[in-house]
């Protein structure tokens, strides 16, 4: 047997270097088509792999995208950082589009609570005694920049951060007033 008799009869084909690359995680459409790529199958290897994939329903970009939300969410991150990287890993605009409005009303999500939610814990910190309440840090311009930028990097709407901000902002005078 020759050496490239040897390596073509050792060689996996595209659909089964591809269930071994599914294996450890989901993956996107295009991840799987770029590790096939990567591993110089011809394009038509490629595609019949991926429709074969796709038909045993082993890749769908839909279902990884609401994954991806759900993932997003526990780790407490805006939709917009979710849809962006979701864009990046492949998946087209549409797609996680459909996946975010069906994330946000099936988990009945409420992403101007949640950025509230972040922004309070740099507001507030723990008084010194044990068992006392929070202590509200002075809101001035610098706490409200920071807050800012940390919900813009979460992926929180601009809509959201004003909102938030606008209420951190009324909490402070009102705790001022008293």
């Amino acid at each position: 047997m020759s050496d490239f008799d040897r390596e073509k009869k050792n060689k996996k084909t595209a659909i089964e270097t591809a269930y071994a690359f599914l294996a450890s995680r989901m993956r996107t459409t295009e991840e799987v088509r770029g590790h096939l790529k990567s591993k110089a199958y011809s394009e038509d290897e490629i595609t019949d792999a991926l429709n074969e994939l796709i038909g045993m329903r082993y890749l769908d970009d839909y279902q990884f995208a609401l994954r991806y939300y759900e993932y997003n969410h526990e780790k407490k991150r805006g939709v917009l950082r979710a849809e962006r990287e979701l864009m990046e890993k492949g998946i087209d605009r549409e797609t996680a589009r459909n996946a975010k409005e069906d994330f946000l009303y099936e988990h009945k999500v409420n992403e101007f609570e949640d950025a509230l939610d972040i922004a309070l814990r740099e507001v507030y910190v723990p008084s010194e005694t044990y068992g006392g309440s929070s202590v509200m840090k002075t809101v001035d311009d610098r706490l409200i920049a920071k807050i800012a930028r940390k919900l813009e990097a979460k992926g929180f709407s601009k809509g959201d951060i004003f909102r938030v901000l606008d209420s951190i902002r009324r909490e402070a005078m009102e705790d001022r007033d008293d």
